[in-house]
């Protein structure tokens, strides 16, 4: 066997040590392990089981991982490993210290992160685009507020989440996709052959909530969220920079919807892709055509849980349209503003035609939602009909703010079983506004339940 400077062990399936090599008692920290785990470091234990798991179906798989080192410090090393020609239960775990590598071989790691370094991770990309054999994804993912993490908290502890979101993001990959640290807290993730939205979704959605997961303060709120955005190869575009670009405005979009969430490309949803570059024109979403009330009702139903897949920001859109509301949002509690929001913007030579006004995305501060009198308000199915605001709101911080921004009529829906409460805002704020219809607020309260429990299942 040749000696690689970190040295040979071979293992079972259980990871229990078997044989070793000369180099391999010289580097680690523990000489005489009775399990190879013991001289890993514990968070990249589950790397080492994974490979256990994917030798099954192959025969041999190169990874990356922590060592405890002969001294007790701490290093990164790339092993191959492979089934051994004697016993097919059997694992050779060749390793190598990163460090020692040459130019042409380096395997290009980000230390903070356990990721490809920035280089690695866009020549992969590029590489992917050469081939041009299946289609891929490409994503844009950063740590949100992560400034106010590191100045808060102190830089170790912003290390310590760039570690742990990188855990996350391999775990969730597997072999299905790289990813690469290409700033401070940006990463860049390949994910091949999932260009389909539900195929996609599996991962971000992990992504998410696992890292949404990982701290909470002392109201169970979470303190590290990720925003995600992403483009698709070659459906979208079918260049390396064009995609790249594509990804980015979809995370602009992302952290300007209040962040913790992701945001794949949909040319229905955000403009169609012209000469490769995304037409935007100023915001505007799209004309947002009403269309009958019954066949939007029944639609949503069938667009959120059957085979259309059809997104929240899609159907809210429309709901905003065929309603002829004037601004809608929907926003939680614990943050200040909205993270879905549309307002319609009228044609000054038209200004009574409210139907054919163009729907643009909109952000609006919510500061109402933490008042205790104004939670109070909502009935027993968490709705709230706003007909007469100098009454119905005083003495309470909706009052002023609808004051400020003209709110004439409103619905509100808090979705009283989320895990954080949600809620659902539809305002009119024309002078010449009528009361939201009985049959209006039915619907309303019925669509309002809808994104609710398309919310818990996203």
């Amino acid at each position: 066997m040749i000696a690689y400077n970190a040295g040979i062990a071979i293992v079972d399936e259980e990871l229990n040590i078997i044989d070793t090599d000369f180099a391999f008692s010289d580097y680690v920290s523990d000489s005489e392990p009775k399990s190879f785990l013991s001289n890993v470091f514990p968070d990249d234990w589950h790397l080492l089981h994974e490979m256990v798991e994917h030798l099954a179906a192959k025969n041999s798989e190169t990874l990356c991982f922590r060592v405890f080192r002969e001294d007790s410090g701490v290093s990164w090393v790339v092993a191959n490993c492979q089934k051994t020609d004697g016993n097919q239960g059997n694992i050779s775990i060749s390793m190598r210290d990163v460090d020692t590598l040459d130019g042409r071989n380096r395997f290009s790691i980000d230390y903070g992160t356990g990721l490809l370094d920035k280089q690695a991770i866009i020549d992969y990309a590029k590489q992917r685009i050469a081939d041009s054999d299946e289609g891929f994804a490409l994503c844009i993912m950063d740590i949100d507020n992560f400034k106010k993490i590191n100045d808060t908290m102190g830089h170790s502890f912003g290390d310590k989440i760039l570690g742990e979101v990188g855990k996350i993001v391999l775990k969730a990959l597997g072999n299905d996709g790289k990813a690469g640290r290409i700033g401070g807290d940006e990463v860049m993730l390949i994910i091949n052959g999932k260009t389909d939205k539900t195929g996609l979704r599996k991962y971000l959605k992990e992504i998410r909530e696992k890292v949404e997961c990982m701290k909470k303060d002392k109201d169970g709120y979470p303190l590290v969220t990720v925003s995600i955005g992403s483009g698709n190869f070659p459906q979208d575009v079918d260049t390396y920079d064009k995609l790249f670009n594509l990804a980015d405005k979809m995370l602009y979009r992302a952290k300007n919807r209040g962040r913790n969430r992701y945001v794949m490309y949909n040319s229905e949803v955000h403009g169609p892709i012209i000469d490769g570059e995304l037409e935007t024109t100023g915001g505007i979403v799209g004309d947002a055509k009403p269309q009958d009330k019954t066949k939007l009702v029944l639609g949503t139903l069938e667009g959120f849980f059957g085979d259309e897949n059809k997104t929240i920001l899609t159907s809210f859109m429309q709901l905003v349209a065929t309603y002829e509301m004037d601004e809608g949002y929907i926003f939680f509690k614990n943050i200040k503003s909205s993270f879905i929001g549309f307002k319609r913007v009228v044609d000054h030579e038209k200004p009574n035609d409210y139907k054919l006004g163009r729907i643009v995305e909109n952000i609006s501060a919510m500061p109402f939602a933490a008042d205790v009198k104004f939670d109070k308000k909502f009935n027993d199915n968490g709705v709230f009909v706003v007909d007469t605001p100098q009454n119905q709101l005083k003495g309470t911080k909706a009052d002023a703010f609808f004051s400020e921004h003209g709110i004439k009529h409103a619905f509100f829906y808090k979705m009283n079983k989320s895990k954080r409460d949600c809620y659902v805002a539809l305002y009119n704020t024309r002078d010449n506004s009528r009361k939201i219809p009985q049959s209006d607020i039915i619907d309303f309260t019925y669509l309002s339940k809808m994104i609710e429990i398309a919310l818990k299942s996203r």
